[in-house]
């Protein structure tokens, strides 16, 4: 995840992936998001950045905190585009989901 070398990542990525499917950006509303607020606060070196592999396992996109590592400032001015944590009700069924005898009761 590239959030920590372009911050404005953070909204969009929440806002694409939101659970609340009302909320979520149509993909013409991610390009628009894209194009308004991630290009122009972007230098062209970084768009045509490559991310290396991460040193550590990857998470999940929704059990990933891309605003963990972002100026406070910054969280707070976009915190209407923060997808909150996936809750634990929902972690423990997708847990339960992954073992194959849940499929035959």
């Amino acid at each position: 995840h590239m959030t920590h070398a372009l911050p404005m990542l953070a909204p969009l990525f929440d806002r694409m992936t939101t659970r609340d499917i009302a909320r979520r950006f149509k993909a013409s509303e991610a390009l628009q998001f894209f194009e308004d607020q991630v290009i122009p606060l972007t230098s062209k070196h970084l768009l045509s950045f490559a991310a290396p592999d991460p040193p550590y396992p990857s998470l999940p996109y929704d059990y990933y905190d891309r605003w963990k590592y972002l100026d406070p400032d910054f969280v707070e001015q976009w915190a209407v585009y923060r997808e909150p944590p996936v809750p634990r009700h929902i972690r423990i069924l997708r847990e339960i989901c992954l073992y194959p005898w849940v499929f035959h009761i």
